[in-house]
């Protein structure tokens, strides 16, 4: 996609939506003269801190130092990338997104979301309608096992919780009348068929339901329950099934209640995962708001990358029977591989959540919560169970080289002081040197790294010269694959745009740590700011860059421009971005180049719909606000200040170029001439850093898309001459 028709999609979105009506979905507002303000959800706010401005379209809450458009809000609120916030409020906006290689979608087909979206709300619509039928005995029953399990019709209306008659037919009957096609339910998980030749029938019978939401509260799947029976062939079956992957759900990447759980996990910071449905909603009921669930899988890396975007401690709460015991030594890697705090609960003997919380109340459960041990400390206490480590050697030993195989499954990175504190932990339970564990788990790295070398070296199991058939190969998730070469038509500008999305995580880089994390392929650096494509490329993960803030003379610069746009051309031209301090500010400047090349305003507002970084946007949101501040306090102008700050990069210039010519000058390898010269430049150059030389004020450029200059110009004389408007 080209710059115009990148920015222009970014435009028409913007100006389709209003930032008051979006965010006023998510918190309550109140007008306040001509903004409005509110409790900010992104911190535990007593007083409306968060402010709203409907003029500019931004809004911004100086506590937690926050800020944006609508665009950066939405990043925010729902942690994902600046693409797929487009993608959201292009969504609510009614504007199509450019679709970019494969097949063309067609509208009302299997592959169209907003269709399979739509199938899914009138599937919920008519389980929660089911359930509700007094005339149904099948209902009467799901009712009566909600009330045992202690669900009540709060809960059952926040959850939307549904039932599934025991008939193949019904559902598939019923969307069908609605105008869904058999391929439509089959695509969106509804129905599901055995034989190509006969039509499907429905995948949820028999069972209370419990329809899964994504971030923005669309259902995109459902899980069932089949109800207790003195029927045993009415109970056979699964307890709980899920609704398969499709375009809308994928169950290692979505948790259960997270679009309920949101707003208390990003002010708590902490988030509890449970197993089960129920045990979410009798949190719930409890009090207890940060939980959510996973989805018939265990907690992994996908689920992580998720939560880090909201959370960073996470209670996993697991049930006290055999089941719960062995999951719980089994997070010790996802605990090496993440880089957040994550603790393990292990409830008493055959009790689950919903029954704990039931039986011993909020408090008790609340102060388990509180005193869960990490996993390290869980896996140890498992290990060494019975142990004395200062005589039972044996068994010492062997839990010993159990902790440090799995840890030597993450690579080695210099520096990695998550690693070193875990070695110091061990060193101080083994009572055994740092040294000495550090050296052993090298040495089982190198092991490994020669199993798998020896592994990769064998030929194939396959019969030669027959293809895969598209088999997948197994791989450690805890090992980077092998580099390979990019395809020639490969973009990285399109690649990053996809990075930050549900398959990566968080922020908007898709970065995950290395070292005592997951390894993850590299791709070469290259800017990141703003790009200009969103179709769907290969994943990579470029180093994040650090975004310094922007102080100094830096600072003063930009909020010159952000109060007087039309000097903006004249900057792009005298300054050069290695005058500038940081990453940030050279990354500001340059979308202001590419504004002004594309004869675009050059204003807060298309700034931040060329900058696409999230901090970037948040310090000029920042620079902006306090520019209206400091309205009416300054006594010199705009004008003498951007020529006060062009005459600071200046003398820096000069500075860079004097050190040279010195440097040139002590090397005695120049002729007479070129000596003299130096001199010359030497001296006219201090001349001018003095003053003593006159220096013609410079007017400001007119940029394509300016429609006005500032409202003087200094001449030589020092006078003042009024421009007239064109």
């Amino acid at each position: 996609m080209s710059l115009h028709a990148d920015f222009d999609l970014k435009e028409r979105v913007r100006a389709a939506v209003d930032i008051v009506d979006v965010i006023g979905q998510t918190l309550e507002l109140r007008p306040q003269g001509r903004n409005f303000v509110g409790l900010c959800p992104f911190h535990a706010d007593k007083r409306p801190s968060f402010t709203v401005n409907p003029a500019r379209q931004s809004w911004k809450c100086w506590p937690c130092d926050r800020g944006g458009d609508v665009f950066s809000f939405v990043q925010q609120r729902d942690g994902v990338s600046f693409p797929e916030a487009l993608r959201t409020l292009a969504e609510r906006a009614g504007i199509e997104m450019p679709t970019h290689g494969g097949p063309p979608v067609e509208p009302g087909g299997p592959r169209d979301k907003a269709t399979l979206l739509a199938a899914m709300k009138f599937a919920v619509t008519a389980f929660s309608e089911c359930l509700q039928n007094p005339d149904s005995k099948e209902a009467a029953a799901a009712r009566a096992y909600m009330a045992k399990r202690g669900i009540n019709e709060e809960s059952r209306q926040q959850f939307q919780i549904g039932y599934a008659p025991d008939d193949f037919k019904w559902l598939v009957s019923k969307g069908v009348e609605a105008g869904f096609s058999h391929e439509v339910l089959e695509a969106a998980g509804l129905a599901l068929r055995k034989d190509t030749n006969r039509p499907p029938y429905s995948r949820f019978r028999g069972r209370l339901i419990f329809p899964i939401f994504d971030l923005q509260d669309r259902a995109i799947s459902a899980g069932g329950r089949v109800l207790p029976s003195d029927d045993p062939q009415k109970s056979g079956g699964a307890k709980y099934i899920n609704g398969p992957e499709t375009l809308l759900f994928s169950k290692s990447h979505q948790l259960y209640g997270l679009n309920l759980a949101r707003p208390a996990v990003m002010q708590s910071r902490e988030i509890l995962v449970m197993e089960g449905y129920t045990d979410v909603i009798a949190a719930r009921q409890a009090g207890i708001e940060p939980v959510v669930a996973v989805l018939g899988t265990a907690l992994g890396e996908g689920h992580l990358r998720i939560i880090k975007r909201f959370a960073d401690r996470v209670v996993l709460v697991l049930d006290g029977d055999d089941a719960g015991r062995r999951r719980a030594d089994e997070v010790l890697e996802l605990f090496i591989h993440a880089d957040l705090d994550l603790r393990v609960l292990t409830l008493p003997d055959n009790s689950d959540p919903a029954d704990f919380i039931q039986a011993e109340g909020r408090e008790v459960f609340e102060k388990k919560v509180a005193d869960a041990p990490d996993a390290i400390e869980h896996k140890l206490a498992t290990l060494l169970n019975g142990v004395d480590v200062t005589t039972d050697t044996h068994r010492a030993t062997a839990a010993m080289e159990t902790m440090l195989s799995i840890l030597a499954k993450a690579p080695s990175r210099q520096g990695d002081l998550r690693g070193e504190q875990i070695l110091l932990r061990l060193s101080r339970v083994f009572s055994t040197s740092k040294e000495l564990l550090a050296a052993r788990l090298k040495q089982l790295r190198l092991e490994q790294s020669k199993r798998k070398r020896y592994r990769s070296s064998q030929p194939s199991a396959e019969t030669p010269g027959r293809a895969s058939q598209g088999k997948p190969v197994s791989q450690s998730r805890s090992v980077a694959p092998a580099p390979r070469s990019m395809p020639k038509d490969f973009d990285p500008n399109n690649a990053f745009l996809e990075l930050g999305s549900d398959e990566f995580g968080e922020g908007s880089y898709g970065e995950e740590p290395v070292g005592f994390g997951t390894a993850m392929p590299v791709a070469p650096s290259y800017s990141s700011g703003h790009s200009s494509n969103y179709s769907s490329q290969p994943s990579v993960s470029p180093e994040k860059p650090k975004w310094e803030p922007i102080v100094g003379i830096d600072r003063e610069l930009f909020e010159i421009l952000i109060e007087e746009p039309q000097w903006a051309p004249l900057a792009i031209e005298a300054i050069a971005p290695d005058d500038l301090q940081t990453e940030s500010a050279r990354e500001i400047l340059a979308a202001y180049q590419e504004l002004d090349l594309a004869g675009r305003d050059l204003d807060v507002q298309s700034l931040l719909l060329m900058l696409e970084v999230e901090p970037l946007r948040k310090m000029i949101v920042t620079m902006d606000e306090n520019v209206k501040k400091r309205v009416g306090e300054l006594t010199r102008t705009p004008e003498q200040r951007y020529h006060d700050v062009q005459d600071r990069y200046q003398q820096k210039q000069w500075n860079v170029k004097r050190q040279q010519h010195i440097q040139s000058l002590r090397s005695n390898e120049m002729s007479a001439d070129a000596e003299t010269k130096l001199l010359q430049d030497l001296f006219e150059g201090e001349k001018a850093r003095k003053g003593l030389l006159y220096r013609p004020v410079v007017e400001p450029v007119k940029s394509a898309a300016a429609s006005t200059q500032p409202p003087s110009q200094q001449t030589a004389s020092g006078s003042t001459e009024s421009e007239a408007p064109e």
